[in-house]
């Protein structure tokens, strides 16, 4: 669950827009230069103790540079997620990103339900988007509170019928 959150809600010329994605505050760049660190620093340490004898330190050290390089490769991965609701005239669009998917959905605002769950599995509020039996979730980046603020935006302007 991200710590902060990038949203952009906004109403212009009729239509409502909403973006949110995780804060991924490490570039590319900058998560290089971290890992670089941590691995020279653990190789350093463990080649200290390995010129002292004990030598089983190092396997140990490159399996704990392994996983480090995989949960950096893991968020390198995410840091393109992202998900946005538009509503201009009749029409709500919703796209996820979440790695490599890519969800793209389309709603008539007349026949669309805003469904909000108390909490679901996980003690999350739920939040989602029904219509002709098909259900996408909203708001997988939000905390609790920002999810139910969504639905309240999202329940006043699909009331109003703009």
């Amino acid at each position: 669950m991200p710590l902060a959150l990038n949203t952009y809600p906004h109403k212009e010329k009729g239509c409502f827009s909403f973006y949110s994605r995780p804060n991924c505050s490490m570039t590319p760049g900058d998560r290089k230069c971290v890992f670089g660190m941590i691995a020279a620093s653990t190789l350093l340490i463990a080649s200290a103790f390995g010129y002292l004898g004990y030598w089983l330190v190092l396997p140990f050290a490159g399996f704990e540079i392994g996983v480090l390089a995989w949960a950096f490769d893991s968020l390198g991965r995410r840091s393109g997620d992202y998900e946005s609701v538009d509503i201009c005239g009749d029409e709500i669009f919703v796209e996820h990103r979440q790695g490599e998917q890519l969800v793209r959905r389309s709603f008539n605002c007349h026949w669309v339900q805003l469904v909000r769950d108390g909490k679901k599995q996980g003690g999350r509020v739920g939040l989602a988007l029904r219509s002709h039996g098909r259900e996408t979730e909203l708001g997988l980046f939000l905390t609790d509170e920002a999810r139910l603020e969504l639905a309240e935006e999202l329940q006043a302007w699909l009331r109003s019928g703009q």
